[in-house]
């Protein structure tokens, strides 16, 4: 993806906030002069993604944002300090039929909180497999409580969120 560098300057930082070199992942911080009531400097837009020093085929000259993989906060963290990506749990979810919807929550490194809206009342089975598949995924210490409600509330802009992470560095 093209940066229009002449006025965005788009930077890739750690967690600390420090600036990460070309082709590491990290948070995407944007820096924009030219809005016309007020500068956006180093706004943390909350995306992970990663810079590339390729050159784009086209024969443009900008920058390139090599890629965009989600939410900060679609992340999950091992109880080792693994970053994975929340598909690594929605994976386990999608595939047990008996699940309609659902929504994580990490709340701690070893507590997580799964919504669930399921068409079975015998969750025994469902809860054992479910929590074995994310120790295996984020440490065995892992506390895996399951809220069975009847529908999975949307966020406050409407979206809906499989993985949240409250997790601060």
């Amino acid at each position: 993806m093209h940066i229009t560098a002449e006025d965005i300057l788009v930077e890739i930082v750690s967690e600390a906030g420090e600036v990460l070199p070309c082709g590491e992942k990290g948070e995407i911080v944007i820096t924009h002069m030219s809005t016309g009531e007020f500068p956006f400097v180093r706004y943390r837009t909350g995306d992970v993604g990663r810079l590339s020093d390729e050159s784009c085929p086209c024969g443009r000259s900008l920058p390139l944002l090599a890629e965009i993989e989600g939410r900060s906060t679609d992340f999950v963290r091992a109880a080792d300090g693994t970053v994975l990506h929340g598909l690594a749990l929605i994976y386990v979810l999608r595939e047990i039929p008996q699940i309609e919807e659902f929504k994580i929550v990490q709340e701690t490194l070893s507590n997580i909180t799964v919504q669930l809206v399921t068409t079975t009342g015998d969750t025994d089975l469902l809860e054992a497999t479910v929590t074995d598949q994310f120790r295996r995924r984020l440490g065995e210490s892992l506390v895996v409580k399951f809220d069975y409600v009847s529908k999975i509330e949307r966020e406050a802009s409407g979206k809906f969120r499989y993985v949240i992470s409250q997790i601060t560095s």
